[in-house]
């Protein structure tokens, strides 16, 4: 008869410590979705202010703007390092 009643108390234990451990997964993954987007909308800032620098060095008077020329291909056609 005990050991029935422990079987039950240990299932239970064991219930809720899953439930707990997924409740922690489930935390823990939407930390990880935040930091995600986070990540990406610093990117994308990055990429508008980089952008915005690019195009305002080139409407400045007097100042030329990127200046690249594409490179000759050296033999086999493969750029030169």
């Amino acid at each position: 008869m005990w050991e029935l009643i422990l079987n039950e108390y240990n299932l239970t234990s064991e219930t809720l410590q899953l439930a707990q451990m997924r409740a922690e997964l489930v935390n823990i993954g939407e930390k990880e979705r935040i930091l995600r987007e986070r990540s990406a909308d610093r990117e994308a800032y990055r990429y508008l202010l980089d952008a915005h620098r690019l195009t305002a060095r080139a409407s400045l008077p007097g100042e030329q703007g990127l200046n690249i020329s594409p490179q000759d291909g050296g033999k086999d056609g493969q750029l030169a390092a």
